[in-house]
């Protein structure tokens, strides 16, 4: 398995098995704002990897810049999903702890669905604190956060 910067050249390697609906309009997207295009009002710059082996992506990360509110309390600098087929074999704690070692410099918050315990563990087992539960009413949405810290190299 490697981490790569996600681009276009992807696409052919991307599946219906992913949780994304429209994941080609979703990565140009990415690739417009990382290349520097307006973002929309209130989104901060995201860095989007994916996790490749032998040309298939089986998962991809996301990592936010910047802070502001509903980062902080909702969705937390760093969002991962892994394809249905890869899960349980890694993947998951293979991708954040790659981010952790080469792309973190500071502090970040990760959350996750507190019933979703191989999330939870994958986030645990990089040695996350946890902070608190809570919950969003926009989203109606309960959350668990944690505060992961970066790995010197």
């Amino acid at each position: 398995m490697k981490i790569e910067f996600a681009d276009m050249a992807h696409l052919a390697a991307f599946t219906s098995e992913f949780i994304f609906n429209n994941y080609a309009g979703y990565l140009k997207k990415r690739i417009a704002y990382a290349k520097g295009e307006q973002l929309p009002k209130g989104w901060t710059p995201i860095t989007t990897y994916f996790c490749v082996e032998n040309g298939v992506i089986l998962g991809s990360i996301r990592v936010r810049q910047g802070c502001n509110d509903y980062i902080n309390k909702v969705i937390g600098h760093v969002g991962y999903e892994t394809r249905p087929s890869a899960r349980g074999k890694g993947v998951a704690k293979f991708m954040l702890s790659s981010v952790q070692r080469s792309a973190l410099i500071e502090d970040v918050i990760i959350t996750c669905d507190p019933v979703n315990l191989a999330s939870r563990h994958v986030i645990e087992r990089c040695g996350a604190e946890f902070i608190n539960e809570g919950y969003s009413p926009e989203d109606d949405l309960k959350i668990r956060r944690y505060r992961l810290s970066p790995i010197a190299n």
